[in-house]
């Protein structure tokens, strides 16, 4: 029999590969949006129809808020450092590369869920990957929405896991951490859209200014030590790393794999999951949308970047450690007593933000099956994953993640594809 590892390993090297041919090919075939069209996101969010909606639709502004919270999660903060503990410091060159190609793979999936949504017997809206693939194949449509539904309920357990591994450092209990999150991410999702809409907008904004702040000081502390790590980077993206105090070493295709995966986990693109949120937004033009998702990316790349930099000034990638605490010891060493305070306040927003996120768009998957009915069975579900995700294993999640992750993937990169080739003409405009 094989052993899990080696299926994860096989998994993990093949969607690496179509990861990245995926993002090149598209910026290619759309002629590089990500590099044209950045005056035209500056006029979209500086616009009046940018905060304006209806009674079934949320703000372009509120859409990618939204989307942000879950792109902007716990990921952000303890994927980079786990992929750099593991695959080295080249892993931070693969996270960027990703992020850099694959923007305008999630450029595609946002146009897409405007453009091929579709409206509920209520008139609230249905879309996301499942509507779009639903134009491709059927299968595909099913497919996807049958995954995400473990997808989006497997990645709320993770945030919780972090929450409660975080609080268990000042001698929270797992089961306090895993109720109050339960209990508070299933008020706000049974407020609808306007409400986790509303929540997103007040949340990132802050989350974002707060982490950003504290980890500038941490890194500016020793300006000659940022010249070293980027060196540290660049020498590492295409040879081993050697071993180094607790860590073993590492080969370049395994930076390569643990950078290119945690990007996708962390920017959502190629996953198609942000898609969710902004398919609600009210807005004329589908590409506009579209633009204001890829440039999210570079929001999430760039606090990706900034936690794993804190992780290589301070020293503790070559302790060997590789559990989501690794981030806390980097802010202790940095930024002593204060640090770790700053951080578990800042991750608490981030954990919650993607929770709800990851949540209120796992609903929209599970509206496809059911017309947008039965939607508090959906909440309650979720409720109990965030729950059993305090107190279960944290191998087994990760496990869990890294197969079911790669089978969302697969069905939405294929209808990106299929569908840009189709549209090429409208995407490059």
């Amino acid at each position: 029999m094989i052993p899990i590892t080696e299926i994860v390993d096989i998994i993990h090297i093949s969607m690496t590969i179509l990861l990245l041919f995926t993002g090149i090919f598209l910026s290619c075939l759309i002629k590089f949006p990500q590099l044209r069209n950045f005056k035209r996101f500056i006029s979209i969010i500086s616009s009046k129809q940018a905060t304006e909606s209806t009674k079934n639709t949320i703000t372009p502004l509120q859409a990618l808020l939204t989307a942000m919270s879950t792109s902007l999660g716990s990921g952000n903060i303890v994927s980079p450092p786990l992929a750099i503990a593991i695959g080295g410091p080249g892993a931070l060159f693969w996270i960027f590369t990703y992020a850099f190609f694959a923007a305008v793979t999630k450029f595609a999936e946002v146009t897409f869920s405007i453009k091929y949504r579709k409206r509920a017997a209520d008139r609230s809206i249905i879309g996301g990957p499942t509507t779009y693939l639903e134009h491709v194949h059927p299968f595909l449509a099913y497919w996807y929405g049958a995954t995400a539904l473990v997808l989006f309920a497997g990645w709320s357990s993770l945030q919780a896991k972090t929450l409660a591994e975080t609080y268990g450092r000042l001698g929270v209990s797992e089961y306090i951490t895993g109720a109050v999150t339960a209990v508070f991410v299933f008020y706000m999702l049974i407020g609808g859209a306007k409400r986790v809409g509303q929540f997103s907008e007040k949340l990132v904004p802050v989350m974002c200014a707060t982490y950003l702040g504290v980890s500038l000081i941490i890194l500016l502390q020793d300006i000659p030590l940022l010249g070293e790590m980027f060196m540290l980077i660049i020498n590492n993206a295409f040879t081993p790393t050697a071993a180094t105090g607790g860590f073993l070493g590492a080969t370049a295709l395994m930076g390569m794999r643990q950078g290119v995966f945690k990007a996708a986990y962390v920017t959502e693109a190629g996953l198609g999951t942000a898609a969710f949120p902004h398919s609600l937004a009210d807005t004329e033009h589908a590409t506009d949308q579209g633009i204001l998702g890829m440039y999210s990316v570079a929001i999430d790349t760039l606090f990706c970047l900034i936690s794993g930099f804190i992780v290589l000034v301070t020293g503790v990638w070559t302790s060997g450690v590789t559990s989501n605490t690794i981030i806390f010891d980097a802010f202790n060493i940095g930024l002593p007593t204060v640090g770790p305070a700053i951080l578990i306040f800042t991750l608490t927003l981030f954990v919650l933000g993607t929770a709800i996120g990851n949540s209120f768009n796992g609903s929209k998957s599970f509206g496809f099956f059911t017309n947008n009915k039965y939607l508090k069975v959906y909440y309650a579900f979720v409720a109990c994953m965030l729950m059993f995700g305090a107190i279960a294993d944290t191998t087994t999640l990760w496990y869990m993640m890294e197969i079911i992750l790669p089978c969302a993937a697969l069905p939405n990169l294929i209808g990106i594809i299929y569908l840009s080739i189709l549209h090429r003409k409208e995407l490059r405009a």
